[in-house]
């Protein structure tokens, strides 16, 4: 197997314009991580800047990292300027918010839409994030999805300077060159990259923001941008406003710092919060009729591809249920959750931080081991019993019923695997399937069928 320095390569990442990501394990230690390698996709990149310049560039992206410490704003944890080509060592995430959405290289197909909730949540994250960064003189420059990792316990953190301007020193200077995404970039940043400012990050949040709740991506260029509610009905006309005034083509009509833009987005979702729990006239858990009732689930683990749980749970291209079927629920206890339809006893909180899916494993065995809440016959769900458990990600679901499971629960393993190295989680918050490395994190809550 390929090593790089000291590091043992497991597999390629994803690739930019100027480098390598690859995911790798360190030495002694075993702690996977991702290597991040000087490696220009083309001669013709390399031959514009210059092959030293390039190298310069990329060791001052380690030290711009190195220099920032804060919570939403991605850590590294080694550097290697000596060798041929250079590498940075950066934390490991097996999630972001590009994965979340369901974005391809095809920018403009339609993704998945996130919860308000949801939305707020990562949006005031990164905008902390650059509060930091433009406090620091660092214009990002390059804010889009795939940039905006999501950690274990679902913070958001901000990854890649490549192309960043620090304290108003221009890295590279080629004309003509499109510095940042196609959509994400500001249209300032698109006509002359040296003179942005912090604005034209603000920008590429806004668009984030009202992808994440419509599912679209818009242009700049359009000449009329639909009314984000017209797209989502659960939006009302201050988070209208909100996102309109983000993405304003004008930098002087958009917000003037993160902080007035993160400001805002706290008192708009505030109200919207308020008036979404009015609406909820019910009680929650007053579930008349007799449910759905589809007798025994599968729980023996299996293989699946896509095309299978498309085919089998009627699912869209972006692994979304297009119907859900409710069932009867009944909480035995603050820590078990029992399906009247299914017989399924549920774990509400599992282990008390993510692991890994054979750590997963681990858990299930340890719960059979003591025997925990008087049953030894624990399992690793199946993607058909966690699909069970699914509900829409609207206003109801989180204001008006009581969460199934504990609420920093995101995503849950199940016993399925799609390849060698990957198996099949359920993202319960957003309600949608997902292929996750192994060695990536999620909860685990163990499942056992009542007799």
């Amino acid at each position: 197997m390929k090593k790089i320095g000291r590091y043992l390569i497991e597999g390629r990442l994803g690739r930019g314009g100027m480098s390598t990501v690859y995911k790798a394990k360190a030495p002694v230690t075993g702690r996977t991580v991702a290597l991040k390698v000087l490696f220009p996709r083309d001669d013709i990149f390399e031959e514009l800047v210059g092959k030293e310049r390039l190298r310069e560039i990329f060791i001052e992206e380690a030290k711009v990292m190195g220099e920032i410490t804060h919570d939403h704003i991605a850590k590294i944890i080694d550097c290697n300027e000596k060798s041929s080509s250079p590498f940075i060592v950066l934390e490991y995430f097996a999630h972001s918010l590009g994965s979340l959405i369901g974005e391809t290289y095809q920018l403009e197909k339609t993704s998945r839409i996130i919860s308000i909730n949801k939305t707020f949540d990562y949006i005031r994250q990164s905008l902390k994030g650059l509060e930091r960064l433009h406090f620091a003189g660092i214009i990002h420059r390059d804010i889009k999805p795939f940039n905006l990792m999501l950690t274990n316990d679902d913070r958001v953190k901000i990854i890649d300077f490549g192309l960043s301007r620090v304290r108003g020193e221009e890295k590279m200077a080629i004309p003509g060159m499109q510095v940042g995404s196609p959509y994400y970039a500001a249209p300032e940043q698109e006509r002359n990259p040296q003179m942005t400012d912090e604005r034209a990050d603000l920008y590429s949040v806004g668009i984030m923001a009202y992808r994440m709740v419509t599912g679209r991506l818009i242009s700049h260029k359009a000449d009329k941008i639909p009314l984000p509610s017209d797209h989502n009905p659960e939006l009302n006309d201050a988070w209208d406003d909100f996102l309109l005034k983000s993405i304003s083509k004008t930098p002087d009509e958009r917000f003037q710092n993160a902080q007035a833009m993160r400001l805002q987005l706290e008192h708009v979702h505030a109200i919207w919060a308020r008036e979404s729990k009015k609406q909820c006239t019910f009680n929650a858990m007053d579930q008349t009729g007799p449910g759905m009732v589809k007798g025994k689930l599968r729980a023996a683990p299996q293989f699946l591809r896509s095309k299978d749980l498309k085919q089998t749970f009627n699912l869209d291209t972006l692994l979304r249920p297009q119907t859900f079927t409710p069932h009867r629920f009944e909480f035995t206890n603050n820590q078990l959750l029992h399906c009247l339809d299914t017989g399924l006893l549920w774990q509400r909180r599992g282990a008390e931080f993510p692991v890994t899916w054979q750590q997963a494993q681990d858990y299930v065995e340890y719960l059979n081991k003591t025997c925990w809440q008087g049953y030894s016959n624990w399992r690793l769900p199946t993607v058909e019993e966690l699909y069970s458990l699914l509900r829409p990600p609207t206003f109801v679901r989180d204001f008006c019923h009581e969460s199934y499971f504990a609420k920093d629960i995101h995503w849950l393993w199940s016993s399925d695997t799609c390849t060698k190295r990957k198996a099949w989680t359920v993202d319960i918050q957003e309600s949608y399937l997902e292929e996750l490395d192994k060695d990536g994190m999620a909860s685990v809550c163990g499942v056992t069928t009542l007799s």
